[in-house]
């Protein structure tokens, strides 16, 4: 039980960078020299933020990732927690951190299906690196919420 636990905390610190990592880059569509990101937008070096008007979709992915992103650390920190300790009080820090990774994971799911379908034209289709990431951040974080629960079960038992 003691190498799950581990596993699963490592799981989610996985899931957590590849959340943070998708959310700072700019690589997130590719076409030229140019890239699209979260929070700016770039030709070669030159980079700058995007302007007062951008597309509103942006603020509902931009929305849904802090969300996931907080909530994945969360899980992060309860899991870890539990490595330790394996509640506070009568709350198992597992069943927390599965609710938690579980709302990281949905969160993530949300804004990169919002991502995916609002830049779906044949000119936004050259997604990069950042795209891959935060699609994958998603079911890991839902993997971890799996296993939190798991434990969390196993430790009633």
């Amino acid at each position: 039980m003691r190498a799950l636990q581990f596993a699963t905390a490592i799981l989610a610190s996985i899931s957590l960078g590849l959340l943070l990592a998708a959310l700072a880059s700019r690589d997130w569509v590719i076409f030229g020299s140019s890239h699209i990101g979260l929070w700016q937008i770039c030709n070669g070096n030159i980079c700058q933020a995007y302007g007062a008007i951008f597309p509103v979709d942006l603020h509902a992915i931009r929305f849904f990732l802090m969300v996931g992103m907080l909530a994945g650390a969360t899980s992060f920190l309860y899991l870890w927690a539990f490595t330790c300790n394996q509640s506070i009080g009568s709350v198992s820090m597992a069943k927390i951190a599965g609710i938690t990774s579980l709302v990281a994971g949905f969160c993530a799911l949300i804004a990169m299906s919002v991502f995916t379908g609002v830049n779906n034209s044949a000119f936004m289709r050259n997604y990069g690196w950042s795209f891959a990431v935060g699609w994958a951040s998603a079911p890991l974080f839902l993997i971890t919420g799996g296993l939190a629960f798991y434990m969390h079960k196993g430790r009633e038992m």
